[in-house]
């Protein structure tokens, strides 16, 4: 997160400290994690426990989403302690 606050499950995409890609790869795709898209990334409601729905592979093959994106959404999940599916 922003400042150094710490990361959590329940902590917003929004307020954590990804790249601009990550985050957009993310919100763009929030409908993917059972989250309604907002109109702006600040609305967003899609929390790092929402990635768990999902797989890794999954995850890949979304739009922009390469292996520097993938290995940062990675390091997040495991910094919060989300476990992604299989």
């Amino acid at each position: 997160m922003k400042d150094g606050a710490k990361i959590d499950k329940d902590s917003f995409i929004r307020d954590c400290n990804l790249s601009l890609r990550a985050q957009n790869v993310l919100y763009n795709n929030a409908e993917a994690f059972g989250v309604e898209r907002a109109s702006w990334i600040m609305y967003s409601n899609l929390k790092v426990s929402d990635i768990g729905k999902l797989s890794l592979r999954v995850i890949a093959g979304f739009r922009n989403c390469g292996t520097k994106t993938l290995s940062e959404i990675e390091e997040l999940c495991r910094k919060a302690g989300v476990e992604l599916k299989e």
